[in-house]
């Protein structure tokens, strides 16, 4: 499976297992959209396009060519810079990994946290 494929794949199963209703869910990108088409061309360049088919703010790729062909996973709840070592170290040593998923968020996904944590409070 592709990167992008997985990605894809766990966003549609939240859509359709979010306690809000798939029906809420698609109103909420609906509305992005609707944001997005308002912007400025410049406003554009730096809006998060994947806001647009993904409501989950802190669920992003970080890293990575959405093409990788994804065969192993290192996985964890807090996979930070020891973790990503410990991922390239086995590289190193021919055990494969491709690809370090996180519970928690980082980077873009950890930017917006407090807008997810006011839709878990909603619910």
């Amino acid at each position: 499976m592709k990167l992008k494929q997985l990605y894809d794949f766990v966003i549609s199963y939240g859509i359709k297992n979010d306690p809000r209703g798939e029906k809420e869910v698609k109103e909420q990108l609906k509305r992005q959209k609707e944001k997005y088409e308002k912007l400025s061309e410049k406003e554009k360049k730096y809006f998060d396009t994947d806001k647009l088919t993904n409501p989950y703010n802190d669920t992003r790729i970080l890293f990575g060519d959405p093409d990788t062909e994804i065969k192993s996973v290192l996985v964890g709840i807090d996979m930070e810079m020891p973790e990503v070592l410990l991922a390239q170290m086995l590289n190193l040593q021919g055990k494969k990994i491709d690809l370090v998923l996180s519970h928690h968020p980082e980077g873009k996904g950890y930017k917006d946290f407090y807008e997810v944590m006011g839709m878990q409070a909603d619910i």
